[in-house]
């Protein structure tokens, strides 16, 4: 029964070796034959150099490349081609740490998660001293979960039925629509601005809407078809972002205007490189460009950003909205009442 028990034990010594070769080595790290043994004693496991060889040689056959390098007395082994390197462990915490529709919570486990992945020689310089509760954390620790509900319902090519919600003063959610569900045809997930937005079409208005989906709750399948395929096929996700300001819709326009050269890369950055841009002939200090938005407060308030220098040529309706804009901002100013 003993030696039986033993034998089994011995069968565990591949997986046991796997876990301590991620543990303990990388790149730059090594272990020993006599650390191996001492770490399978440790177990309750009592194997001889040529039962490592083989388990060695298996987990190379496996893909768990485990590469040994001779020295003097014998010879040093390590894991050298780890999945992830330290940078990029250090890059997805920062990106976690950052990730608005995460909750506080749920960023702290994931990325204890990912310092696992490193080996315990990393360890300390992954301790990227986040201050998560300094940061604005998402407080719908359900995200992933909606996620995973909205990526189902696309490959069965079923609608969704959810509740929406939004802020009050009193930091608070609650239902828009007085509770009314939505119904819509899921069509694709986009992150902008450290948010997660479902695009889907709405067959009520017969155009694409997008949603955030940490605001989304009570999310359901339904047993409805999704629709508005073909005009979604033609749809293009990059372009929509581009058009739209902070994901806030609005009519579509071509619109003109003048700027100063030196932000012309603040145009690129936002438009793409195949932005059309050319010399304003009248004002060599100047470009003239023309951008496909969706007109709306954000897209003026962007332009408000960058400045006085900055001026819609066309259309004029476009002119004419942006001008009362700006009154309307001013007034809040001239009024006498405190």
């Amino acid at each position: 029964m003993i030696q039986e028990k033993r034998s089994e034990s011995k069968k565990l010594i591949p997986v046991y070796l796997q876990k301590l070769f991620l543990e303990k080595t990388d790149k730059n790290h090594f272990i020993r034959m006599p650390e191996i043994l001492s770490f399978l004693e440790t177990k309750g496991i009592y194997a001889d150099r040529r039962t490592i060889y083989s388990a060695i040689s298996l987990l190379n056959t496996a893909g768990f490349e485990i590469v040994g390098i001779q020295e003097k007395g014998g010879y040093k082994y390590h894991h050298p081609n780890r999945t992830f390197n330290t940078n990029e462990l250090k890059f997805l915490i920062d990106s976690v740490a950052a990730s608005k529709f995460l909750t506080e919570r749920k960023s702290k486990e994931l990325i204890e998660k990912i310092k696992s992945l490193g080996c315990i020689y990393n360890k300390e310089s992954l301790n990227r001293n986040v201050l998560l509760g300094n940061r604005i954390k998402s407080m719908n620790d359900k995200v992933l979960k909606n996620l995973d509900t909205i990526y189902a319902a696309i490959g069965n090519n079923r609608k969704i039925i959810f509740k929406y919600v939004k802020w009050t003063p009193e930091r608070k959610f609650v239902l828009k629509r007085k509770g009314q569900p939505y119904s819509v045809s899921p069509f694709a997930v986009t992150l902008n601005d450290d948010n997660y937005y479902l695009i889907a079409y709405d067959d009520k208005y017969l155009n694409v809407r997008h949603y955030r989906i940490d605001k989304m709750q009570s999310i359901n399948i339904s047993p409805v078809a999704r629709e508005g395929i073909e005009y979604c096929k033609q749809f293009n996700i990059a372009e929509y972002k581009q058009k739209t300001f902070g994901m806030y819709g609005g009519r579509e326009e071509m619109v003109s205007l003048i700027a100063p050269n030196d932000l012309a890369g603040v145009f690129i950055d936002r438009f793409g490189s195949a932005l059309y841009i050319r010399k304003n002939f009248d004002d060599p200090n100047t470009f003239i460009t023309k951008i496909d938005v969706a007109v709306s407060p954000q897209f003026f308030g962007w332009l408000c950003g960058l400045g006085s220098h900055v001026r819609i040529i066309s259309p004029e309706t476009v002119k004419d909205e942006y001008t009362n804009y700006l009154l309307d901002i001013l007034s809040n100013y001239n009024c006498t009442e405190p």
